[in-house]
This record gives structure tokens, C-alpha cells and sequence, in this order.
């Protein structure tokens, strides 16, 4: 009776230390949930507008420049946004027949990859493309724009340098040196828009409540004249790019709610097609796309009169990434329709391919 006590503890007492064990594992190695992968939008940065700002004893300030350079900036390191710099696919001119001939603009890398696709399949690199679907390859999914509405800076004793909405900020009897600001504010405008139609896709204001910040800087004018350098060296900087990245994050949230993601079919090579977009907007192998030869309709000639709008119920085929480049990938063929995906057909999301879990151990 007694062996079968000790025994029956000593068991217990195994089980509490492998229970134990276990739990330690867990907390030692945990697995943190991982935010759903997005894809960014293809699109372009337009023209930020804004008046100058007039400087004490003489000469302007050019605030649209640095407005400018700031906002490329912004974009770039956007989660949400990738900037197309330059369309996809050029004509080059032909001199033998006096005509032109389209050739791929990617990067180095990618080009490579493409003529090693092309050769592979017995194609040309130098596709073919239909009429209805061929301006819409170099179409962004939209273009953005702004317009600094208002800029003040504000120090002691009711001072203030730069514009309102009502206008230029008289500056007359300002010292041109050691100017001791306090505050900045901005007023900001931003649109997106339709490539085609222009129509409006997202509109946002940023508020000089929403900017207004604390700087607490002297003002060095004559910097200021010689360029914008200066700027960028001051807190004022700080204060604009705020009101950007707000302008821009509220843009896309509008965008989201209104428009689903979409790319365009660059190449079709039979098995395997080649979509706009890569790294650059976030894409991985295993990442699945339905492609849509979309019917569109057009005041008359296509792709040179005015455009009414198009669209397509269901896809002609499947395809799941293989390889991504830098800002194109190419798609495996997993299922098609007899209808052959055109070039410029539109490409959505099935299924993006889940992201690995981050492992962290507990200290």
C-alpha cells in the first residue's frame, strides 16, 4: 500500500514538472500576431501650391519649393503609397521606319529579369498592345495634390511672418535679424483624383489648429534669402511635414473605404503573366491575383476621347506570384477562362500569401 503511494506522489510530481517545463517554453518562445500585409497604391505626387512669404526688409521666401520637396519625402515612407516617378512603358523612337516602338521602363534589375522572361517563353520584349487597355498601363491609381493654404509664424509682442488665406502678412518695420519665434502653424489642402476623369477620389483640410506646434527658435532671415536650406535646419520643417504625412494619411483612409486595390498586366508570356508592382508595393511570392479584362467606354476613339467608365464582373484567370522584382512580378497561371488576359487587363487581390510570425523570446 505504501509503494503504491510513493509511486502514485513520484508520478504526480513528474507531471507537475513537465507542465511546469511546458510552461516555461511558452513564455521563453511566444509568437507576436502579425498586422495583416497591404499593398500600396501606385500613384503620382502632382504639385503642391503655395505663395511665398515675404521677408522683413525686402525679398520672399519660396515655401512652395520646400512644400515640394517635403511631400516626396512623406510619400516615400508612406505604408500606403508607392510613387511612380516615371510610366511604365515608353515609346522610343524608331529611325529605320520613322516611327516609334514601346519599350519597358523599369529598373535595371527588373529589365534583366524580363528579357530572361521573354527569352524563356519565346517572346519578343517588346510587347504588343491593345488599343483599349494600352493608356491604361501608364495610369496611376490616382494623383495627388495640395495647396498650402495658409503658413504663420508667430513670436512675441504679436509678431508674425508669412500668409494667411486673407494674404501676405505685412512684415514693414521688422528687424532682419534675431527674429525670436515662438510658434508655427500651417493650413493644408490635399486631393486625390481619377487619372482619366479627374473626378475627385479623396479630399482632406489640415487645420492650423491641427499643426500648430511650439518651436521656439530664432529666426536667421538672411538664411532664409539665400535658399531653402535654412529651412530644413529649423523646426519649421518639423511642422510641415506634419501636416503632410496628416493630409496623406487621411487621403488614403478615404481612398480605402471608396476603391479596392488594383495593379495592371504588363506582359502576358502563356504561363505566366508580369503585373506592375513589386517590392514596391509590398508584394511577396505565394501572393494570388485575379486579372479582369475590363470593357470600357470611350466618347470615341479609345484611349483618345473622353472616358466614361468601365469594368468586369468576373476574372479571365488566376495567377500566384513566383518572383517579385523591384516594380514588377510575375504570375504563375493557376486557372483561365478560354478568354486570354489582355495586356493592361486590371489585376486584384484574391489572397495575399500570410506573413511568417514574429517569434520572440520572453526575458
Amino acid at each position: 500500500m505504501e509503494i503504491k503511494k510513493i509511486g502514485f506522489t513520484l508520478l504526480k510530481s513528474g507531471m507537475l514538472i513537465v507542465t511546469a517545463g511546458l510552461m516555461m517554453g511558452n513564455q521563453s518562445c511566444q509568437q507576436e500576431p502579425v498586422a495583416p500585409r497591404e499593398l500600396k497604391r501606385m500613384i503620382e505626387m502632382g504639385k503642391v501650391i503655395s505663395p511665398k512669404i515675404d521677408l522683413p526688409q525686402g525679398g520672399s521666401f519660396d515655401f512652395e519649393f520646400v512644400a515640394n520637396q517635403q511631400i516626396y519625402g512623406v510619400l516615400q515612407k508612406s505604408e500606403h503609397f508607392a510613387l511612380r516617378y516615371a510610366p511604365p512603358v515608353e515609346s522610343v523612337p524608331d529611325m529605320p521606319s520613322r516611327g516609334s516602338q514601346k519599350t519597358v521602363n523599369v529598373s535595371s534589375n527588373d529589365r534583366t529579369m524580363l528579357k530572361a522572361f521573354a527569352a524563356n517563353g519565346g517572346f519578343s520584349e517588346k510587347a504588343q498592345y491593345s488599343t483599349e487597355a494600352e493608356c491604361m498601363i501608364n495610369l496611376p491609381s490616382s494623383r495627388i495634390a495640395g495647396s498650402v493654404n495658409a503658413f504663420e509664424m508667430i513670436g512675441g509682442a504679436g509678431v508674425k511672418i508669412g500668409f494667411t488665406q486673407a494674404g501676405p502678412i505685412n512684415v514693414g518695420g521688422l528687424s532682419n535679424v534675431g527674429i525670436a519665434i515662438q510658434w508655427a502653424q500651417l493650413d493644408l489642402s490635399m486631393l486625390a483624383t481619377h487619372p482619366l476623369t479627374q473626378s475627385v477620389l479623396a479630399a482632406t483640410n489640415v487645420s492650423s489648429k491641427q499643426t500648430k506646434t511650439q518651436v521656439n527658435f530664432t529666426l536667421d532671415v538672411g538664411g532664409f534669402s539665400v535658399g531653402p536650406s535654412a529651412y530644413y535646419q529649423t523646426p519649421l520643417a518639423k511642422v510641415t511635414q506634419k501636416a503632410l504625412t496628416t493630409g496623406a494619411e487621411e487621403l488614403y483612409k478615404q481612398i480605402n473605404s471608396k476603391e479596392e486595390w488594383y495593379s495592371r498586366v504588363l506582359m502576358n508570356h502563356d504561363t505566366h503573366l508580369v503585373m506592375l508592382g513589386g517590392t514596391n508595393v509590398n508584394a511577396k511570392i505565394g501572393d494570388r491575383f485575379n486579372i479582369y479584362n475590363e470593357l470600357y467606354y470611350w466618347e470615341g476613339e479609345p484611349c483618345r476621347s473622353r472616358y466614361y467608365g468601365g469594368g468586369s464582373s468576373s476574372p479571365v484567370a488566376t495567377i500566384e506570384i513566383d518572383w517579385v522584382g523591384d516594380e514588377v512580378s510575375r504570375g504563375k497561371v493557376v486557372d483561365q477562362t478560354d478568354e486570354n488576359p489582355v495586356l493592361g487587363a486590371k489585376v486584384k487581390i484574391l489572397k495575399l500569401a500570410p506573413d511568417a510570425p514574429v517569434v520572440k523570446s520572453a526575458k
